[in-house]
């Protein structure tokens, strides 16, 4: 039985190819081809193929385009190609395209169109073209569309999504700064008081009750500023700022604030740079010391014995125009278990979980070097043998500075005495209001306040000043109307080169330059420590 099947298949094949043969002896080989093409595409479903003559009137027509447009083969055959699915505003500047490439060879280049159904909807095409020359030397232009539809639909609906992601972000960068600023605020007023605090006599336990205090404030600073830099890095608006710096000097810079916690822990830190260690380095010099910060700063809270060693090494680069270096942080704290190895770099995570963890903290201090090494074009790494230590590798590509970087001894700085120099504090919140007025008064600044943008201005139409410290956000008059304000000469033209520096608890990226463009002179980000706010004042204001 299946050997009789076999044979009549193979008889059936032998007169299919005969037939074949015969077709091709009576219409000729092309003619043949041409019909034995059209065939094959006729079936075709996801591809639209029509055919027109020189007049443009359809030829062929094939099942996918039935389906495409709306139009039987009977209903198109014959018919012209603008009559049947070209837009009205089109239809010149179709005719004409087709006309030049018959005449002049001159060919339409393929790309997207909208096209019309029969029901009169639009459809969306990739359309490409071919001109086909006949035997008899007439030709024929074959338009092949695939409907774009489904694509255009997912294209609209990524779009869509997108800006809800967007306006999402938006909404949560708007919240952020909003809670930045109004944790900021109270916070400012908090260590601004215990500063004050700190001025006056106490006994030793006071002392240490103060300290721990401004330690706490500023831990939450410190917290407050990593959230807004996580959110700034996904939200993409994280911007490197590559400029020239001295590489070892940075590092012992670092190393020297540790000193003070490597003494009371009683352990050992050593620094080795290799000699071979590029020294002047273009690159983003206050992030790079944010991340080693922070990994020497786990390193001092995990490690209670034994010693932490901060390396780098150079590394070969395939660029004349670069220098590559690897930094490595090493300490003999507990190490890592292997099941917290591959979460160590999400945020708000931690090896230790649960209110009986040993050490504090928010997760976010190894998530945000990651982003931060790979926005400096790095790598980071971590290897660790929990009840042995932690090794912390990332290395940076650095720029070469065009020419040898000149570097100044920065002068200590020291609280100055100023011969009663008049500042106007302008500050709504009461608690940073009487916090700042005193620190300057204790400097010896004469100060006078104003809660808001328009009680400044009066103040200024009065009396005489030296500078003006002056808040953003504020009821009535905000900070940066009174600045434009004072700038215009609106007040008189005496003052309105007066030194005006931004005292605020805006401290997202941009602020500052967005202060600077309004008029302001300097700024100066809350919460801030006194001796910050007499250095900034020292820049302004002489004896």
């Amino acid at each position: 039985m299946e050997k009789s099947k076999q044979m009549l298949l193979a008889e059936i094949r032998t007169k299919d190819a005969r037939i074949a043969e015969l077709e091709a002896q009576l219409y000729g080989t092309d003619r043949y081809l041409e019909k034995q093409f059209r065939k094959l595409i006729d079936h075709v479903e996801m591809v639209s193929v029509q055919g027109y003559d020189k007049d443009r009137k359809v030829i062929f027509w094939n099942t996918a385009s039935e389906n495409l447009y709306g139009y039987s083969r009977e209903e198109a055959l014959g018919k012209k190609l603008e009559d049947l699915i070209i837009p009205e505003y089109m239809r010149k500047d179709v005719i004409a395209h087709i006309t030049n490439w018959h005449k002049n060879g001159i060919r339409i280049p393929a790309g997207e169109l909208e096209l019309l159904r029969k029901d009169g909807t639009v459809v969306p095409v990739y359309s490409a073209h071919v001109m086909q020359e006949n035997h008899d030397g007439s030709k024929y232009m074959y338009c092949i569309d695939v409907d774009l539809t489904e694509i255009k639909k997912a294209h609209t609906q990524l779009i869509r999504a997108k800006e809800v992601a967007e306006s999402a972000n938006r909404a949560k960068s708007e919240f952020l700064a909003n809670m930045s600023h109004e944790i900021r605020t109270p916070l400012n007023g908090i260590l601004g008081m215990l500063q004050l605090l700190k001025m006056t006599s106490q006994d030793h336990e006071q002392q240490e009750y103060i300290d721990l205090a401004v330690m706490g404030a500023k831990r939450l600073a410190n917290l407050l500023s990593d959230i807004l830099d996580l959110s700034r890095v996904e939200a993409g608006k994280l911007i490197m700022d590559f400029t020239p710096f001295d590489l070892p000097e940075l590092m012992h810079n670092i190393v020297d604030l540790y000193r003070p916690v490597i003494r009371q822990k009683n352990i050992t830190m050593e620094m080795n740079i290799h000699p071979n260690t590029a020294v002047c380095v273009q690159g983003d010099a206050a992030r790079l010391q944010q991340v080693l910060t922070n990994i020497l700063g786990n390193a001092m809270k995990f490690t209670e014995h034994g010693k932490i060693t901060l390396e780098t090494y150079p590394l070969p680069t395939l660029s004349t125009d670069l220098s590559k270096t690897l930094f490595s942080v090493s300490d003999t704290g507990p190490g890592i278990p292997d099941d917290k190895m591959d979460e160590l770099f999400a945020p708000f995570t931690q090896c230790s979980e649960g209110p009986s963890r040993l050490h504090q903290g928010a997760g976010l201090g190894l998530t945000i070097c990651k982003q931060l090494v790979m926005l400096m074009g790095g790598n980071i790494a971590v290897e660790s043998e929990y009840g042995k230590g932690t090794t912390v590798y990332f290395c940076i590509p650095f720029g070469i500075p065009p020419q040898t970087c000149e570097f100044k001894e920065k002068a200590p700085f020291t609280q100055s005495i100023h011969s009663k120099s008049r500042v106007l504090l302008v500050e709504d919140e009461a608690i940073s209001r009487l916090a700042a007025a005193r620190q300057m008064e204790l400097a010896g600044f004469e100060v006078s306040t104003a809660e808001n943008g328009q009680r400044a201005l009066e103040k200024l139409s009065s009396e005489s000043y030296d500078l003006i410290m002056m808040d953003i956000q504020m009821p009535i008059m905000d900070g940066l109307t009174a600045t434009k304000a004072i700038r215009r000469g609106d007040v008189g033209e005496k003052i309105k080169d007066i030194p005006i520096i931004a005292m605020t608890a805006y401290a997202m990226k941009g602020d500052k330059a967005r202060f600077l463009a309004a008029g302001m002179d300097n700024y100066l980000s809350k919460p801030f420590e006194n001796k910050d706010l007499l250095k900034i004042l020292d820049n302004y204001v002489c004896d």
